[in-house]
């Protein structure tokens, strides 16, 4: 028995270590302690700085940040609990390795996983891995940075493992799968990616509730909904910590709070309560005809800054019109040839599933026949209309409007995520019907001949349109804002309006453009002939399945790297001192950071992309801007309507001390702001406002000096009025993130405002240690009446849903794992019984 075993378990630690070895050879210079340059992880590097610095010296990461936007939560940044022993299963998981190898290798091994419990031989098993990783939307957002994204995707196919345990009444070990990459796939803390999976679970229990009703399993199904609905209950409640603290802020962020001020001219109608406004969420929007880039991959140019060869009509006219060679070689590293509907914002390149495994996908759409079919092509088909966006706005805008949660995300691309998962589903169960053979040959056959015709049709078709298209942005609508308009621009520019070179070199583009789509068409049609040829050999006993597997994963492996290596290649990543050089502060950092009192806030006004899209000004100061996705919401209204205009005052009240803008010469230079406030001081006189309109308006005239404007909803938390004392002191004692404490002496009752950014879930005030109530002041910041005397003031940040979560998320991840151990152990007695039987 011992033997039959481990002859049975064999073939499948071939194929993980096949998956291993694949994974490490992809991502070799990893190993060689090489970096990814990632733009997301940059930011976020800068951003954290702060947080990190300060978890390095007390142990733990801090709630509140100072270093952007004023001040804010971590929760959606740098957030960890007090009991980290979740952390253990993933390193296990991924051998400690270094990223990107450990997160791929988790993706593959998850999916593996799904195949062997769906049943799927160990090489199609295999195959079906390489697929779901190595998709090019994986190596895009890994070059990128976006590692939680990834690290959510890798958890998927192990949720959807454990749902079908569940379904094959395997509860136990079912509930503790399922309940555990739940756990670590919410824990990734990219609640998008979590959200369009509860869709994809949604569309799953659906299918399953009449596949159980059709077959009379109503008991099956009443027990399967009971420890499936209890499985996603721990995996909920081990993230309490995470799901609640994001809850609260979201609140009273921009991604699901609404400003309290009525909406800008041209904000009505793209407005969303609760949520984000539809300009905003609906920008990347893939198009109609681009989503055959999951057939063909640059049909629409790949990447908005991608690169050409030096046989390209571009590097051509370059060096034509006298570019040397070598500068003319190094422009076209970075060119536009990007021109589908995301083009206003750009991308780093296309969703490709791969050919192979589209035609596979779609033959098993003729052959397979479990109910799983159902929920796959439904999801997929939901996916695809909503990763449409603004391109199909009447469902969109329906479901945006209407469906929960939804009006908080943004780039409804994503949504592609979900055929990364279920093409590979179907190609996996596809080739495993194929080559266990059940059906009849003569029926094979047909369903064979139907999606060869399908899938070769629409690669017809794409070649034949190739002549018919403009390959330019809008260019319908010249008026239009669009990467060409923007980039015609630039050539303009830099050849001093010589028109007769940039219609040139445009014109060269848009055939760089054709060529490249062409050359993917026909690319996709050859390997799309091969694997066909396979399958058509195979069914007509002239290929062992062995071999024909073989061919496919062979072709699968070719089709995918070779794409793959256009979006994340040895080249992109870097030894450690060159990544390090990036976080070297310019002149004007280090002239700021002379100065002793580190309490100050910087405006970089010299940022690219502006004040509010910047992290590397956080990794030296604490930034009035920054760079967050969900920013709170009353300081979006502060950015848009007094710190946009460069009110002086606002950036007074935020203790702006320094102001970096661009010199003579271009490069940054420092200017010391003398009208800073500091950190608090007490104002003569209260000014009530009627409403947040009000109190946002008065800010337009205010001197934060001496008056003070509160919206009168606060009146219950401010006693009295102040009598000013042109004696009284206060000042900072320390800021120490979680805890800010002053001191200030005054001989009559006084109004104190604090240079802190409100957030009123789990700041709380205490005089002397005896709490106090505080109130929103200056729309943004804090303030409260002080009784005369000699007195200390703290501000301590303790959310309930920090602490309390942390708790329940502890307790329910022991109650998981006791469920996993009590699962395993009753598989294993289950598998010795049948096997004494």
């Amino acid at each position: 028995m011992k033997n039959n075993w481990l002859k049975a378990l064999l073939p499948h630690v071939i194929a993980v270590v096949a998956l291993l070895i694949l994974t490490i050879l992809y991502c070799k210079p990893a190993l060689d302690g090489k970096v990814l340059s990632q733009s997301d992880v940059l930011q976020w590097q800068g951003m954290a700085k702060e947080s990190l610095d300060y978890k390095e010296e007390h142990g733990i990461t801090p709630l509140w940040t100072t270093s952007m936007f004023g001040g804010m939560p971590t929760y959606q940044m740098a957030m960890e609990g007090r009991y980290k022993i979740s952390t253990i299963i993933p390193a296990i998981l991924t051998f400690g390795l270094p990223k990107p190898i450990n997160v791929l290798f988790l993706a593959a091994a998850c999916f593996y996983l799904l195949c062997v419990i769906l049943g799927a031989r160990p090489w199609v098993a295999f195959m079906g891995a390489v697929a779901f990783t190595y998709a090019s939307y994986s190596p895009i957002i890994v070059s990128t940075g976006h590692d939680s994204k990834m690290m959510a995707m890798a958890y998927m196919p192990a949720v959807v493992a454990g749902i079908v345990l569940i379904t094959k009444r395997k509860y136990v070990l079912g509930a503790a799968v399922t309940a555990l990459a739940l756990t670590y796939l919410i824990a990734a803390n990219h609640l998008q990616v979590t959200y369009y999976f509860f869709l994809l679970l949604g569309v799953v229990a659906v299918a399953y509730i009449v596949y159980c009703i059709r077959e009379k399993e109503i008991k099956h199904l009443l027990i399967g909904a009971g420890v499936t609905i209890g499985a996603v209950l721990l995996g909920i409640g081990s993230n309490a910590l995470t799901l609640w603290t994001t809850y609260e802020y979201s609140h009273a962020s921009n991604r699901g709070g609404t400003s309290e001020l009525s909406p800008l001219p041209g904000q009505e109608a793209t407005r969303s309560t609760g949520g984000l406004d539809k300009d905003y969420a609906f920008q990347w929007s893939y198009g109609k005809l681009e989503t055959l880039t999951l057939l063909a991959p640059n049909i629409y140019g790949g990447s908005s800054s991608g690169d050409l060869s030096t046989s390209s009509e571009t590097y051509k006219e370059l060096t034509n019109i006298g570019v040397p060679a070598a500068q003319a070689e190094q422009m076209i590293q970075r060119w536009p040839l990007y021109w589908g509907d995301q083009s206003l914002l750009g991308t780093s390149g296309p969703v490709y599933l791969g050919v192979v495994i589209c035609l596979l996908a779609v033959l098993a759409l003729f052959i397979v026949r479990s109910w799983h079919k159902w929920w796959l092509v439904g999801i997929t088909v939901l996916a695809i209309l909503m990763a449409w966006g603004s391109n199909f706005a009447s469902f969109n805008y329906f479901l945006f409007d209407h469906l929960p949660f939804y009006n908080k995300f943004r780039a409804p691309s994503q949504a592609l995520i979900i055929p990364q998962l279920t093409f590979a589903i179907l190609a996996v169960m596809g080739l495993n019907e194929l080559v266990n053979g059940q059906l009849p040959k003569a029926e094979l056959f047909k369903k064979l001949k139907w999606t060869g015709m399908g899938i070769g049709g629409i690669l017809v078709l794409l070649l034949l349109l190739s002549g018919s298209l403009s390959y330019t942005n809008y260019s319908n609508d010249p008026e239009r804002p669009g990467t060409d308009n923007q980039f015609q621009a630039q050539l303009t520019q830099m050849t001093q309006g010589n028109t007769a070179v940039v219609d040139g070199l445009m014109k060269a583009l848009r055939e760089d453009r054709e060529a490249l789509y062409r050359n993917d068409v026909l690319r996709s049609l050859v390997l799309a002939g091969l694997a066909f040829g396979l399958l058509w050999f195979f069914l007509k006993g002239r290929l062992k399945a062995e071999w024909m597997t073989a061919g496919i994963v062979v072709l699968v492996l070719f089709d995918l790297l070779q794409v793959d290596r256009r979006y994340l290649s040895t080249d992109d990543f870097l030894d450690p001192l060159s990544y390090g050089n990036v976080f070297q502060p310019s002149a004007a950092d280090q002239q700021i950071l002379q100065d002793k009192d580190p309490y100050y806030r910087v405006y970089n006004l010299t940022a690219p992309g502006g004040p509010f899209n910047d992290a590397m000004t956080s990794y030296f100061h604490k930034s009035v801007g920054g760079y967050h996705a969900a920013k709170l919401q009353l300081y979006v209204d502060l950015i848009e309507r007094q710190i946009s205009k460069n009110n002086m005052q606002v950036l007074n009240m935020l203790n702006t001390k320094y102001i970096i803008q661009a010199g003579p010469d271009g490069q940054p230079v420092v200017r010391r702001n003398p009208g800073a406030l500091g950190n608090a001081w007490f104002v003569k006189q209260i000014q009530w406002a009627p409403d947040a309109d009000a109190e946002m308006k008065a800010l337009d005239s205010l001197n934060p000096a001496e008056t003070v404007v509160i919206d009168q909803r606060f009146k219950p938390e401010v006693k009295g009025e102040p009598v000013y004392d042109s004696a009284a002191t206060i000042r900072l004692i320390a800021n120490n993130l979680n805890t800010i404490s002053y001191e200030y002496n005054a001989a009559t009752p006084q109004f104190a405002v604090f240079s802190e950014i409100y957030y009123k879930k789990g700041w709380k005030a205490f005089i002397d240690g005896q709490e106090t109530p505080y109130a929103r002041v200056n729309y943004a910041l804090r303030g409260m009446m002080v009784p005369a005397g000699k007195h200390t003031i703290e501000f301590r940040f303790e959310p309930v849903a920090y602490y309390l979560g942390d708790k329940i998320g502890l307790v329910s991840y022991i109650i998981m794992l006791g469920l996993l151990v009590s699962g395993i152990v009753i598989n294993i007695r289950k598998r010795k019984k049948s096997a004494l039987a």
